[in-house]
């Protein structure tokens, strides 16, 4: 059996294909209520976003507001907030102890709530230690499909929530301060939004690194 949605090195197949199990029937029990204006997945309140709210108007929005720099350095750590409640909710709700399994369910969850599909790099290393090292694609991010369906350039990477998600996500699974950094952007005009993550103090490192190839 080979997993639907995510793709994995193959010695962490096992793992993804239970967390796919796992989360697909999580997200079978959707109730919504237009009536109550809800929409609760075993019994968490959920909502929905526009895809291009969230990235090219609010990001756009922040930009002006704060400048970019502190504009894109408030939505990271914004996104990483909100994936790091996420999956501390989801691990106490699937009772997962397992750092790999705890893991392993957030790729999954990436792929049922929308945000992108994710492509995880055989060359990565995902040790509990100062040596983690996660390299990923998210062959279709929603904010780099927006800019892209909208027409738009953007000078710089933009899948900052993808980014902070994702580093909130593995550092609630792991008990590791976690940072990552998009690398190439679709947004851009490169071939895919590629993702390096590691502990901020080796994060500049590791993408040196892999830029020198």
């Amino acid at each position: 059996m080979a997993t639907k949605y995510v793709k994995v090195p193959d010695e962490f197949s096992p793992l993804f294909e239970k967390a796919e199990d796992v989360v697909s029937k999580y997200f079978l029990n959707r109730k919504d209520d237009p009536s109550e204006g809800t929409i609760e997945i075993e019994d968490e309140r959920y909502i929905l976003v526009r895809a291009k709210s969230m990235s090219i108007s609010f990001i756009e929005e922040m930009k002006g507001v704060l400048g970019e720099d502190a504009a894109m350095n408030f939505l990271y750590s914004f996104a990483k907030v909100i994936g790091q409640n996420d999956a501390k909710a989801f691990h106490q709700k699937m009772e997962l102890e397992d750092p790999i399994e705890k893991l392993s369910a957030g790729p999954v969850h990436f792929s049922f709530t929308g945000w992108a599909y994710v492509d995880i790099s055989p060359k990565s290393s995902p040790t509990p230690d100062e040596n983690y090292l996660l390299i990923y694609d998210h062959p279709n991010t929603f904010e780099a499909d927006s800019y892209i369906s909208a027409e738009k350039r953007s000078d710089i990477p933009v899948c900052v929530f993808s980014s902070g998600y994702s580093a909130g996500w593995c550092k609630e699974s792991f008990g590791l301060n976690l940072d990552a950094q998009e690398i190439s952007c679709r947004a851009k005009g490169d071939e895919v939004c590629r993702f390096i993550m590691a502990p901020p103090t080796r994060l500049s490192e590791q993408v040196e690194r892999y830029q020198r190839g």
